[in-house]
């Protein structure tokens, strides 16, 4: 896995980054320490109408029947400078519960997808059991299909061109995984970074250094 702030590799064991230093707790003096609770589709920047919100929300339907054990969920937001996208996914990851979702959808089985409408930026922040199940540029490539909505403002047509690609890729996985003899799964590889760009023009699968947590608890900083 990566480091959120310099992309170098980690172990998912190590409390900080061997290369920067980087570690929750830096997370945490930009974002807060509290626990805090986010719905499935959680639009801080108010930037869906109902419409969409309705279609988006079907789709996440479709795919927590499909796979009942892992968790879908999305952030948008309008962040700050000082606020950068793969941090704040690994800090949702380890501070945030999603409203409504059962026990058998812990973060560490999350597809966490995120767009900040400032910096025209969208990113996906694993748990560390997706990471076993989508290859980082399987993610890439499910950003791209939706790149040509987000650049046009159409959040909801992107997020579910997104999430859509998505189920695909892990569809395609559950295959192999079921055609694979027992302990001969798949490791994912792929492990180069993306950095993000202005204007959706690269996008970041971006993968967590921690699991998150599920406590829920009071409210931080960008849910307020």
């Amino acid at each position: 896995m990566k480091c959120p702030h310099c992309s170098r590799p980690v172990d998912h064991e190590a409390d900080t980054c061997y290369s920067c230093g980087y570690s929750l707790a830096n997370a945490e003096a930009i974002y807060g320490r509290n626990y805090v609770q986010m719905t499935r589709l959680h639009d801080a920047a108010h930037c869906l109408r109902k419409p969409e919100r309705d279609a988006v929300d079907d789709v996440l339907d479709q795919l927590e029947f499909r796979f009942p054990q892992l968790l879908f969920c999305c952030y948008l937001g309008a962040l700050s400078e000082n606020m950068r996208l793969n941090e704040l996914g690994f800090w949702l990851l380890n501070h945030a519960e999603v409203r409504g979702v059962d026990y058998a959808r812990p973060n560490e089985n999350a597809v966490l997808v995120l767009i900040d409408v400032n910096s025209k930026q969208a990113g996906i922040a694993f748990g560390y059991y997706i990471e076993h199940l989508l290859r980082e540029d399987e993610g890439y490539r499910c950003l791209q299909a939706a790149r040509p909505y987000l650049v046009n403002g159409q959040f909801g047509q992107g997020l579910t061109v997104l999430f859509r690609k998505i189920g695909r890729a892990l569809s395609r996985r559950a295959r192999e995984i079921k055609k694979s003899p027992p302990g001969a799964a798949r490791e994912p590889d792929g492990e180069s970074s993306l950095p993000p760009m202005n204007d959706f023009h690269a996008l970041e699968a971006q993968r967590p250094a921690v699991a998150g947590a599920t406590a829920a608890g009071g409210g931080g900083r960008l849910f307020s």
